[in-house]
């Protein structure tokens, strides 16, 4: 499998005209191999852009995208093998469903790989099993699915390429808690099963704290952190300054560092503060029996 890397990457929408506009400026942040990372930035910050250009749906206007060490763009004819190396699943990918069968929609792919029949019959139906479709589902229409199944039918479709890197644009909005946590536990079993790297892009910090090992953070079009969730979200107040939230339970366990309680600061998620809370009050406990 292969990790993704930037390296000084700049985009520039209407290069040389009056009304040229700079959506990416220097960006250098390495994707690591194996991991979920989230990419977070608010309106404008340039996430969509990136993760165009993660498969060459773009191309940098300076600056180089290294794919397992290679320049994806040293031979602009080979392009199209990228793509299938490098999955994107844009926002609200069920508008762009069209074959007669949800089967063969999610064969699409695989069959412009010139896979056999045999291969696209497996991996059709592992991309459901990731996605969370029920096999059942495969011969109706994709018209006739809800629209949480069109979702994940959508990103099935993707899923069966087997990607090494998966990039995901809001995979989980407008879904109902139940159908965002089928989606994301489908998308990260997905990577660890695969080994594959994830990208996710998402305006939930919950989302964001519960399934990504690394987070990056875009601001007018500039990196502006990354690193390990947990080192990331510990700068909760850096974040704020720049328009982003932060998962409600990190405001929550600041407020109780605030109040004098002994809390952890790399709290970032509710089952962190349960444990850590637990900690305390049997560190309170053993005092007072001793």
């Amino acid at each position: 499998m292969s990790g993704i890397r930037l390296d000084g990457v700049s985009y520039v929408y209407s290069a040389g005209m009056p009304y040229e506009k700079k959506a990416l400026d220097n960006i250098s942040v390495e994707f690591e191999d194996g991991k979920m990372t989230g990419i977070i930035g608010h309106t404008g910050s340039g996430k969509s852009t990136l993760v165009q250009l993660l498969n060459g749906l773009l191309k940098p206007t300076s600056g180089k995208i290294y794919l397992g060490g290679t320049d994806i763009w040293a031979e602009p004819k080979k392009i199209r093998s990228v793509r299938f190396r490098v999955g994107l699943v844009m926002q609200y990918p069920e508008y762009q469903l069209f074959d007669e069968t949800v089967r063969s929609d999610i064969a699409f792919g695989p069959r412009n790989m010139g896979l056999s029949d045999a291969e696209i019959k497996e991996r059709v139906v592992e991309a459901a099993r990731f996605a969370g479709l029920d096999e059942s589902l495969l011969d109706k229409s994709p018209f006739e699915l809800s629209g949480g199944q069109k979702r994940r039918a959508a990103i099935a479709g993707v899923m069966a390429m087997r990607p090494e890197v998966l990039v995901l644009d809001e995979p989980a909005a407008g879904l109902d808690p139940a159908g965002r946590e089928s989606v994301l536990e489908g998308i990260r079993r997905y990577g660890r099963e695969n080994k594959a790297t994830v990208i996710l892009v998402s305006h939930s910090m919950e989302d964001m704290a519960e399934y990504c090992d690394n987070i990056v953070v875009l601001s007018r079009g500039q990196l502006y952190l990354s690193g390990k969730t947990s080192d990331v979200f510990r700068h909760w107040e850096m974040l704020t300054k720049v328009g982003l939230g932060v998962p409600m339970i990190t405001r929550v366990a600041a407020e109780l560092r605030r109040l004098g309680v002994p809390m952890d600061d790399d709290i970032y998620t509710v089952s962190g503060a349960v444990a850590n809370i637990a900690a305390i009050m049997a560190g309170k406990e053993g005092g007072s029996n001793a």
